[in-house]
């Protein structure tokens, strides 16, 4: 692996790991507690970091592909509020199992990457141009972000 992808795997798998540990066991009134994240609870905002990936993997596939993200797609809020609601009726353990796995499928992805493959470029949605490593650093930034943003609910 070259050094950037050693470098975007570490910080995937750090920031995974600190998520994992704050969501781990988590019971029923902690998963109910509010978040910062208007309207959304710590289940929520696990539901959300356990199915959001997917999304981003899927950009780097067309990314790779050379392909468009399709136009009636590029509203993430809907996304999210969709992803999110279809998630309330999971428990805490198979949310957490689902970003386990995640995980391991955008790893997946980042080792099947070749070190040029990093520079591709995709037309994001919102974000315009970027590259597919721009897109990869997605992931431990937004895990660390909710993270952070369960831990405070957490502690409050």
């Amino acid at each position: 692996m070259t050094d950037r992808r050693q470098e975007l795997h570490g910080a995937i798998t750090a920031a995974r790991s600190d998520a994992l540990e704050a969501v781990s066991g988590l019971g029923p009134d902690q998963l109910a507690r509010t978040t910062a994240n208007e309207g959304w609870s710590v289940k929520d905002v696990l539901a959300h970091l356990s199915s959001i990936e997917a999304r981003l993997r899927s950009m780097c596939e067309y990314g790779l592909d050379g392909r468009q993200w399709p136009a009636d797609d590029g509203d993430v809020n809907a996304y999210n509020a969709r992803c999110v609601a279809e998630r309330r009726s999971w428990s805490g353990p198979a949310l957490v199992a689902e970003l386990e796995q995640s995980g391991g499928e955008s790893l997946g992805l980042l080792e099947r990457l070749a070190p040029e493959d990093l520079d591709r470029t995709f037309n994001h949605p919102t974000r315009g141009m970027v590259t597919i490593e721009t897109l990869m650093w997605i992931i431990p930034r937004h895990l660390r972000a909710h993270t952070e943003e369960i831990k405070a609910a957490l502690a409050g």
